[in-house]
């Protein structure tokens, strides 16, 4: 295979970062920014490479300057779908009703990193591959939105839960993640849009990315896997409490998700998988459950969190990292195959970037974290579309399991109303 050289040259001032300012950096190109909760926030623009398989090994990178610590080499997701791909036993994916790629991970002319805790900004211009120049699909003008299409009514979300409980009743399955969309026709400069969630809930993993064809707007507060000096880390989210009224509510309600048995239940089995998953990703034994449950609060929901970690393999690569794991466990159920199966016989559209996952990644592989993609609007210039799910086991309540969907969408669709035209 040949080598693809890219020259990288890196500097770095003093410099804060807001997000009217992170928001202003976006010009005419395709861009990426991630700009969630912690330490680092990313600004990337002008594509100079696609990465549509995940095999990042014919680039080779020489870096110069004040190399940053951080090293988002590659930018993008994968779809839901895509992880159909990755085992022959898998159902064949529906039909996307519009274009969209399943895998695309960007290299970016220009990358800006905003070290939050030293205050740094840190610059990196890449010379590379040739490209041509492009530009992204957002609009000039006022940004309107309104609902024009819901893959399921509450009657009809509460007869599939019903269906999956009869699957469990019947030895197939023990949790079925199942999840139901939403489409908004959209005018205007989706820049508000994204502006507007990020204040309404800023997630840990928030991005905005857009390109010729596709747009991402993302407040996801679920980590994927993160690698770090060779530690696999992966923290999946199950069980789901609204935010009380005041703040007497709000302790009664994080106190009764706390305590509660099915939620509990759930996190135990999806952290069961996923200590399975690693196996095959991390050396054994190396595995092992950091911290079962934890409870993480944001803007309209409680979720209890669990943390499962192990070393990775000296030999791991990107493919092997995603087939050991991908897709996440807590968005598809247990067994894994089995759910999948069966929620491609439930679900009436492709997930598409729904429950995908979006985030950034080293070439050398040392570094990476990617979120799932749940939180998430995406589309194209016209409609944006998102999803809202939860997993369902035997003694789910088929009416609360919907509503559990509406508290989960309430920022989006807050939003979106907000917009309305």
């Amino acid at each position: 295979m040949s080598s693809t050289s890219v020259t990288e040259t890196w500097s770095s001032r003093r410099a804060d970062c807001s997000v009217e300012e992170l928001f202003g950096l976006i010009g005419e190109e395709p861009f990426a920014i991630l700009h969630g909760e912690g330490r680092w926030w990313v600004f990337a623009e002008g594509p100079l490479a696609v990465l549509e398989e995940p095999d990042p090994s014919g680039y080779v990178f020489s870096r110069r300057g004040e190399v940053p610590a951080m090293l988002p080499d590659f930018i993008g997701f994968a779809t839901y779908e895509w992880g159909y791909g990755l085992d022959p036993l898998m159902p064949q994916a529906l039909p996307k009703p519009f274009p969209f790629p399943d895998f695309h991970f960007t290299l970016y002319r220009r990358v800006l990193l905003f070290d939050r805790e030293a205050g740094l900004r840190y610059e990196g211009l890449r010379s590379g591959p040739e490209a041509a120049p492009q530009r992204h699909l957002l609009q000039a003008g006022a940004f309107r939105a309104r609902k024009t299409w819901d893959s399921d009514t509450p009657e009809g979300y509460a007869a599939k839960v019903q269906r999956i409980r009869e699957e469990i009743a019947s030895g197939n399955v023990y949790q079925v993640d199942l999840t139901r969309q939403e489409a908004w026709g959209y005018e205007g400069d989706l820049r508000a849009f994204a502006r507007r969630l990020y204040e309404l809930n800023p997630g840990p993993f928030s991005a905005f990315v857009a390109d010729r064809d596709f747009a991402v707007v993302c407040s996801s507060p679920e980590r994927f896997v993160s690698l770090q000096e060779g530690k696999l880390v992966v923290q999946p989210i199950k069980g789901t409490a609204p935010r009380g009224r005041n703040s007497e509510e709000d302790e009664s309600l994080m106190a009764e998700l706390l305590s509660c048995g099915k939620n509990n239940a759930e996190l135990a089995m999806i952290a069961d998988l996923l200590r399975n998953d690693l196996t095959r990703a991390c050396v054994v034994p190396s595995v092992e459950v950091e911290a079962f449950p934890d409870l993480e609060s944001y803007a309209n929901v409680h979720h209890l969190v669990a943390t499962v970690s192990g070393q990775a393999r000296p030999d791991l690569t990107l493919r092997s990292l995603l087939e050991a794991l991908f897709p996440g466990g807590s968005i598809t159920g247990c067994p894994k195959l089995a759910s999948m199966e069966l929620i491609r016989e439930l679900e009436p559209q492709p997930r598409l970037l729904y429950t995908g996952s979006l985030g950034w990644f080293s070439h050398d592989l040392r570094q990476l974290d990617l979120n799932i993609a749940i939180r998430t609007a995406f589309g194209d210039g016209r409609e944006l579309r998102f999803g809202v799910g939860g997993g369902v086991v035997w003694d789910s309540d088929p009416r609360a399991e919907y509503e559990e969907t509406v508290h989960k969408g309430a920022s989006l669709v807050t939003c979106l109303e907000s917009f309305g035209g």
